[in-house]
């Protein structure tokens, strides 16, 4: 499954990053790499709020959403 199709609220792992190696590198920064446990805990039409492991949260478009894939 991917981030666009989950569920709000949701627990998830990310499993895998399907992006080219520069915005893989980003979202590795932004602490949403591999193996990194995050919430969705908002979600539009076009935006998904990621909350991240330290606490952040992230702000991601429709498009990056759909090359996340999460497992929960």
């Amino acid at each position: 499954m991917t981030l666009d199709k989950a569920a709000v609220p949701a627990r998830l792992r990310i499993v895998c990053l399907h992006a080219e190696p520069s915005l893989q590198g980003r979202l590795r920064a932004l602490g949403l790499g591999e193996g990194e446990e995050v919430q969705l805990v908002g979600a539009s039409r076009r935006v998904f709020y990621v909350r991240t492991a330290s606490g952040g949260t992230v702000a991601l478009g429709r498009e990056t959403a759909r090359m996340i894939g999460v497992e929960g």
